[in-house]
């Protein structure tokens, strides 16, 4: 672990005392049906990187929108090296010095790398026209200063995930950032990748700028910053200076009880999804691939999903799993292999196909590709299975709520009413509602996406303990996932590269070595 950067001195008061780079003071936010933060408190230091951690509806997020200015707080004070100042815009706090790197990002992907980091100032010649030349000087000479050599030219669409965040910082670098609010900024980067981004947050920090770092990521926490916050309902319930803390005690601030025994302190979320018993024969295949292909990444994917099983598909990001997930769902078509389910043969032609042979699929992307975030909780609850809310083609409003309230119990959804919009919720609560999408319908086999990316150590504990409830009822779960922890709970893991099978994990090996098989499957 590469030591702690000590803060550099900011700013001091008449009495000596450092003077916070931004503070807030009984900080509240009330939505319909929801208080998101109460009398919130917290001040960060000039040059500090500060984590904030805490379960999904914790606050995290408001926070994050009032500290940009895209919402406004009912109460409480924002300041600014000492001064109180008040943000009616996201332009408004980018004035002052804040800006935020969004988990999706907020460039223009179709412009190129100089005219986003110029955008709104770009540079003009003497007759008042765009100078280009002196705009991608700028760009090449902002990129540079954090350590990246690319084509400014190049569209931001065309850039992987780690230059386009390059590029953000970037951006709000080369316009005198005194913050810079990171939300959950490794979530999609590789072990390599993270890396380098340290190395840019450390030289940032080194030139003063304050980090607000927002991550459910306990080792990444503890690698960057100076201290913790943790939101618990609404409030901060304790800072910890990472120096003199453990992440166990974070852990604890964050759930309000003991980490109990089925979870490993050093990694919270590590608990087994696994529904079988060692040595237990493995079931009849409920779902199997043979020579599957698409004509452009998978080439001859062979992989059986037994009943009662929960089999992870894993491996480096990009090796197919996307694409594997979306033709056993009936959304990519195959050009070879075949397609069985419960042993008969099925050619899919649709997702809607894939539904009626029992199918479901919770996506990667599951704001855009999951569900309707404009439409209600109990809408989206029902959308799979309308057919058994309707009659006489009149969708029966008392019983889809009747179902969403059961479904709010049963996975414990956090809100207080099913009519509120599903994009109001946390990403945890959000990720349950596409799963009760698919326990309301009925299926009995669940192809899940990356299940608790974007999601708060409890909520992943939670979304565990559903995926073996779902097992444990007859059902057969097969995880795709990046993550190794999560591959290494499974029944057996089969592991992608370059659109084929390497090799597959089983349970006996997994617990043994599985970490080291899969790595070098991986390699």
């Amino acid at each position: 672990m590469t030591p702690i950067t000590p803060m550099p001195e900011g700013p001091a008061r008449p009495d000596g005392r450092q003077v916070p780079r931004v503070a807030v003071h009984g900080l509240s936010k009330t939505y319909p049906g929801a208080r998101a933060l109460t009398d919130l408190d917290l001040a960060v230091m000039p040059g500090e990187v500060h984590g904030i951690v805490g379960q999904n509806g914790a606050g995290k997020s408001t926070f994050i929108r009032m500290l940009s200015g895209a919402e406004q707080p009912d109460s409480g004070v924002i300041e600014v090296d000492g001064a109180p100042i008040h943000f009616p815009s996201p332009h408004s706090a980018q004035k002052a010095g804040i800006f935020t790197v969004w988990q999706e990002l907020s460039l223009v992907p179709h412009l190129s790398v100089a005219e986003n980091i110029c955008m709104g100032d770009l540079p003009r010649t003497a007759w008042g026209a765009v100078d280009w030349r002196a705009a991608r000087a700028r760009a090449r000479q902002e990129l540079s200063a954090l350590g990246f050599d690319f084509d400014v030219r190049t569209p931001v669409q065309a850039l992987p995930v780690a230059q386009r965040q390059a590029v953000e910082i970037a951006k709000a670098v080369g316009r005198n950032a005194k913050v810079i609010l990171l939300d959950e900024p490794t979530a999609t980067l590789s072990k390599p990748e993270v890396e380098r981004l340290f190395v840019v947050l450390r030289h940032l920090q080194a030139r003063g700028i304050t980090l607000l770092y927002i991550s459910h990521r306990m080792d990444e926490l503890y690698e960057i910053c100076q201290r913790v916050s943790v939101f618990r309902d609404g409030r901060r319930v304790g800072t910890y200076d990472v120096a003199g803390s453990e992440p166990a005690t974070v852990v604890r601030a964050m759930l309000g009880r003991m980490v109990t025994e089925t979870v490993d302190t050093a990694d919270p979320g590590h608990i087994r999804m696994r529904a079988l018993s060692a040595g237990k024969p493995l079931a009849d295949v409920t779902l199997a691939a043979e020579g599957l292909g698409d004509g452009s990444v998978l080439n001859g994917v062979d992989l059986r999903l037994h009943a009662g099983e929960v089999l992870a598909v894993t491996g480096l990001a990009g090796n197919g799993q996307a694409e594997l997930a979306a033709c056993l769902f009936g959304a990519r078509p195959m050009t070879t292999g075949r397609f069985l389910v419960n042993g008969e043969e099925r050619r899919l032609k649709s997702p809607a196909h894939a539904i009626r042979l029992g199918i479901g699929l919770l996506p990667e992307e599951r704001k855009s590709q999951g569900l309707v975030l404009g439409m209600s909780i109990s809408s989206n609850v029902t959308m799979a299975s309308l057919g058994q809310f309707t009659r006489n083609f009149v969708l029966q409003r008392p019983a889809e709520r009747r179902a969403a309230l059961r479904m709010r119990e049963s996975l414990s959804i956090k809100t207080s009413t099913v009519s509120q919009p599903v994009g109001n919720l946390s990403g945890g609560n959000q990720q349950k509602v596409v799963l009760a999408k698919w326990l309301i319908s009925g299926v009995k086999t669940l192809i899940i996406a990356e299940p608790t990316r974007g999601v708060d150590v409890g909520a992943k504990v939670e979304i565990y303990d559903l995926i073996r409830r779902f097992v444990h009822d007859g059902g057969s779960v097969l995880i795709i996932t990046s993550e190794l922890e999560e591959a290494l709970m499974c029944d057996r893991a089969v592991v992608l590269k370059r659109g084929r099978v390497a090799g597959v994990v089983d349970r006996d090996q997994l617990d043994r070595d599985g970490e080291s098989a899969i790595l070098n499957l991986c390699s």
